[in-house]
């Protein structure tokens, strides 16, 4: 870009004077003159487009220069247009888009119109202005008779316009336009490139290779041919050809690329390279060696540990090919991407290979950690991550449970020693992890140290600890702060030295905490807290061990469902499936798993098919896996009645609503017997239960129930009659609270009198406003107040002690009669004398309402 400025400025320093003299004749832009032809030419070409031309490529160089191609991929044929790096150069897109405006204003009847308008079209293409450039374009085909190169030009680049806006079909359009068309050379070249650029939208590798060769045929080396080769290169290894890949990437390594480009593709030809002997394979072996000691090649070990992985993959070194994927990731120095192809490679290989699930789905973590968004397999690689999630937690869950249940079978004193133990180990763990860091510390420390300084005691400065007098004095007085004035001795932080010589693996693992010293004591403290903690996660209850054993079943009802539907393991899913009901030959994900083993056997044309099979018919006869399995049409035909009765269905509950209970029934009975069992019959005879409910009697209601819960154990309305059935065996138990039948009815002895308040008054002082009252009216009563909490909402006030119920009604009856409670709100007060019997059933029930009924009938009645 710089030599054609120099060329042009020369240039335009020869034609000054020719511009001089031709602005004395006052040439018109509408003249056709010679003189007039010849000054717009002129005017045009090497003022107005010239400049233009220069700020588009400008735009262009930044678009280029801001790509990062991602060696990994066939690399884009022509960089992607980023909107945040145009709009960084919209100066010079305006700046273009005014100079090209200019000569087509001012300088009419020059060449350089169509030329021109091109450049403003190009311009919107950059700026994303899409339609504006196709318009523009197709007038340049439109006024374009005589300039057919500027014309061709345009309609090249009407091409590129028309893949980045998404019409394909256009684009071909205009393809096959131009192949009856004579280009010349350089629209010629552009064109292949951009039919190469559509086939690699399409992923079309064949044709697209075809039209990379035929463009790279027409340039030269300064016209980047070494990208085009190399992107050959990576065509033909693709389509696995990679004699013509190694050729291809050898002619771009001669093109003068630069050193990435080199780097990738010298690196890229040992991938490629044909092994017919095995001193070949050392050869390759020994390449990647000798690069990878290369220090121009610091910043690229990453990938060429990924390409030695990838090599030894080919050689089926798997082992090899683990240890190299491993040493790309340690080796990655902010290349985000590759990082992600290593982590993926591995995760691939733990996934598809070795079947490491585990491990595979921590390499996948690892890899949505860091891969970019932009990658095309960005949510294939995400969905598998989170099937391997939910896998492995379906495995931690039956392990962990497992393991509770295992030592909550255990005897105290096994159990006991096995925590201590687990928690000495933890300990040791911990210890190792802290002193191996500080040895990574240190050599970090003395790395920098060595880099960054040479020691030398005497020098003015020196940086070395103890020859720094500031920064030992500080060190001093920061050593007497935390630990006091200590004797510089062994074992200086222990006050009992003995213990530390003579229990060394003790003395480590108590030395210290998080890097802090602690006391033998806390210590102790500290494991006894830790094995309260364990105990407390050890499911030694009835129902807590039942709760653990069910989470075990799920889990293992889940996991053979991934390894069916998700990971495809058929064998897998079937030995979890036998496993389950072996362990739970109750579950009620029976049917469903005998349904899934016959299946899984009959694809395995294993006889064992037929076992589930009879298991499942003879076992679950009306089961929807059964009827399924016994009609291939069940479903079809099912999901037809299931619709009619819907409306049925609707008719009678309409009719339930407004206690049309005769009614109902009647459309609820047609639609039963006039219909096959289906999915959707549990939900009419439901219905017709609730009828009979509202009609019958409650024994019947609660049979009735019973009997439809036996009937459709798998039923999707099983939750709300189980409901239902928990409802009316409570209701006797309800209807006896209503009436205060579980209070006792013995009311002679010592009462009390309770009244009930919202704790929103705790600042009306009640407890205090009574012990008043009290001292007013009944001093010779000796009667205390005191203040208690009812419930989240609700406080009382007690006045005890009255000797008999006579005695405690007076006092209420008093209360009533004056002027005691006026200030308050009566009607957030609730007031009774009750015996110190029923005050305790009263308390521990909080049934305020049952007492309330009781106290009406058996005191104020």
């Amino acid at each position: 870009m710089i030599s054609i400025l120099k060329r042009n400025k020369q240039l335009s320093l020869a034609v000054t004077f020719v511009f001089l003299a031709l602005s004395f004749l006052g040439c018109s832009s509408e003249k056709d003159t010679l003189v007039s032809k010849t000054y717009h030419n002129l005017t045009a070409h090497y003022n107005a487009y010239f400049y233009a031309n220069l700020r588009l490529m400008e735009v262009q160089q930044a678009v280029e220069d801001s790509y990062q191609p991602n060696y990994n991929r066939i690399l884009e044929i022509f960089p992607p247009v980023d909107t945040t790096v145009v709009n960084s150069v919209q100066a010079q897109l305006d700046e273009c888009i005014k100079k090209a405006a200019i000569a087509i204003q001012f300088h009419k009847n020059s060449d350089w119109v169509d030329d021109s308008y091109v450049i403003i079209g190009k311009a919107n293409f950059y700026d994303s202005k899409f339609e504006d450039a196709i318009k523009t374009f197709k007038y340049v085909n439109g006024i374009s008779k005589d300039d057919q190169d500027a014309n061709h030009n345009g309609l090249v680049a009407l091409m590129r316009t028309y893949i980045d806006y998404g019409e394909i079909n256009n684009a071909i359009a205009v393809s096959d336009f131009l192949n009856k068309k004579e280009l010349n050379k350089n629209n010629l070249q552009q064109l292949y490139l951009t039919r190469a650029y559509l086939y690699q939208t399409r992923e079309d590798l064949n044709n697209m290779v075809q039209n990379l060769v035929a463009a790279v045929a027409l340039m030269t080396p300064n016209e980047g041919s070494a990208k085009v080769y190399f992107i050959i290169g990576q065509v033909y290894q693709e389509l696995g050809f990679d004699a013509e890949a190694h050729n291809n990437y050898r002619n771009c390594i001669k093109s003068n690329p630069n050193y990435e480009l080199s780097f990738y593709a010298s690196l890229n030809m040992a991938q490629v390279f044909e092994l017919a002997r095995s001193n070949d394979l050392k050869k390759v072996r020994k390449y990647y060696l000798k690069i990878l000691k290369d220090s121009k090649n610091k910043e690229f070990k990453d990938k060429i540990y990924y390409e030695m992985a990838e090599f030894e993959m080919k050689q089926q070194e798997l082992d090899l090919a683990i240890d190299y994927y491993e040493s790309s990731v340690a080796s990655s120095v902010g290349n985000n991407r590759q990082k992600a192809y290593s982590y993926l490679k591995l995760g691939l290989i733990n996934y598809d290979t070795l079947k490491d699930y585990s491990k595979a789905k921590a390499y996948y973590d690892s890899t949505m950690a860091v891969l970019p968004q932009d990658e095309p397999d960005y949510l294939a690689i995400q969905e598998r991550q989170s099937i391997l999630a939910e896998f492995v937690d379906q495995l931690n869950t039956i392990q962990l449970q497992d393991s509770l249940l295992q030592l909550a079978a255990m005897d105290s004193l096994s159990l006991s020693a096995l925590l201590d133990s687990v928690i000495i180990k933890e300990e040791r763990i911990r210890i190792a992890e802290e002193e191996k860091q500080k040895e990574l510390d240190i050599r970090a420390s003395r790395r920098i140290t060595k880099e960054e300084t040479t020691f030398n005691p005497t020098q003015s400065g020196a940086t070395w600890y103890f020859y720094n007098t500031s920064a030992l004095s500080s060190g001093q007085s920061e050593f007497i702060r935390r630990w006091g004035n200590r004797t510089l001795e062994d074992h200086w932080r222990r006050s009992n030295k003995e213990a530390s010589i003579t229990t060394t693996t003790e003395l480590a693992i108590s030395d210290t905490i998080d890097g802090e010293v602690v006391e033998e004591a806390k210590i102790e403290d500290l494991r006894a807290a830790q094995k309260t903690a364990y105990y407390e996660t050890i499911p030694f209850s009835k129902e807590q061990q039942e709760m653990a054993d069910s989470l075990v079943e799920i889990a293992h009802y889940n996991l053979g469902n991934i390894y069916n539907f998700q990971l495809l393991e058929k064998t897998n899913a079937a030995e979890t499936f036998v496993t389950m009901i072996d362990r739970y030959p109750n579950t009620n994900y029976k049917p469903e798993v005998l349904y899934q083993l016959y299946l899984i056997y009959e694809g395995f044309k294993d006889p064992k098919s037929q076992e589930y099979r009879d298991l499942l018919v003879n076992n679950f006869p009306h089961s929807d896996f059964t009827k399924t399995l016994l009609n291939p049409n069940y479903k079809q035909e099912n999901d037809a009645l299931a619709e009619q009765m819907q409306k049925d269905y609707k008719v009678a509950y309409d009719l339930y609503k407004k206690h049309h209970f005769d009614s109902a029934t009647v459309v609820l009975n047609t639609s039963i017997v006039n219909n096959p069992e289906n999915s959707f019959t549990d939900n009419l005879k439901l219905l017709k239960i609730l009828i009979e409910g509202q009609q019958g009697s409650l024994h019947i209601y609660r049979f009735q129930l019973q009997k439809f819960l036996k009937e459709y154990p798998e039923s999707d309305v099983n939750v709300f009659a189980q409901k239902l059935l928990k409802s009316a065996q409570e209701l006797p138990l309800q209807l006896a609270r209503l009436e205060g039948a579980m209070f006792l009815e013995e009311l002679s002895g010592a009462h009390l009198f309770v009244l009930v308040y919202p704790k929103a008054w705790a600042d009306k002082n009640l407890a205090q406003a009574f012990d008043k009252f009290n001292n007013d009216n009944f001093s010779d009563k000796s009667l205390t107040s005191s203040s208690l909490n009812f419930d989240n909402t609700h406080a009382m006030v007690l006045v005890q002690v009255f000797g008999s119920k006579t005695q405690a009604l007076q006092f209420y009856r008093s209360l009533q009669r004056g002027e005691f409670l006026q200030e308050f709100e009566r009607s957030a007060i609730n007031q009774f004398v009750i015996t110190e019997d029923n005050f305790s059933i009263f308390y521990e029930t909080k049934d305020l309402s049952g007492y309330l009924t009781f106290f009406s009938n058996n005191y104020l009645n």
